[in-house]
């Protein structure tokens, strides 16, 4: 019986190697003959602009570094810069991250609710000087009508009054 010298035989780990090679080319061109996923339709361009009556408000009376605090508030329609027809409310779960001898920096995340659905905003805003103060936010998500929202919004802090200037993209 004559066998074959090793060096001549293909090891088992040069057989695993070729047919997992041999799967991945299949997987790969399969793969790529799949069609591309159907995108929804762009949505236009959108500005909101609604006024927050604050309503629970537990942010301390002087800030202090990690101090953390919720807001409630009513939603408004903004009617030349007073609060108009109530079409929601909101919350505000923010923190001070940073004190300064200008003030404060804080960090919040807002959920404003209507009967459209939810928008998702987060920002981190200067609290220096003696207000009102203004910051830009991030729209990071939404529900129902707001499903998929993307954009920046303009808050300014005045009080009991919060302003949101809300760019949705488009």
């Amino acid at each position: 019986m004559s066998r074959t010298p090793f060096s001549a035989r293909p090891s088992r780990v040069v057989l695993a190697l070729a047919a997992g090679t041999a799967m991945t080319a299949a997987v790969v061109t399969y793969a790529g003959a799949a069609p591309a996923p159907e995108r929804a339709p762009a949505k236009a361009a959108t500005t909101l602009n609604w006024i927050g009556v604050k309503k629970v408000d537990t942010e301390p009376r002087s800030a202090r570094a990690g101090a953390s605090w919720t807001t409630f508030l009513e939603l408004h329609e903004n009617n030349r810069g007073r609060p108009g027809k109530i079409i929601g409310d909101g919350s505000a779960r923010c923190g001070t991250v940073r004190i300064t001898h200008n003030g404060s920096t804080t960090q919040c995340q807002r959920v404003l609710r209507t009967s459209k659905g939810f928008l998702a905003l987060s920002a981190m805003i200067d609290r220096f000087g003696g207000g009102p103060y203004k910051g830009a936010s991030a729209v990071v998500g939404g529900t129902g009508s707001y499903a998929g929202a993307q954009g920046e919004a303009e808050i300014v802090l005045d009080g009991k009054q919060v302003r949101f200037r809300i760019h949705l993209g488009g």
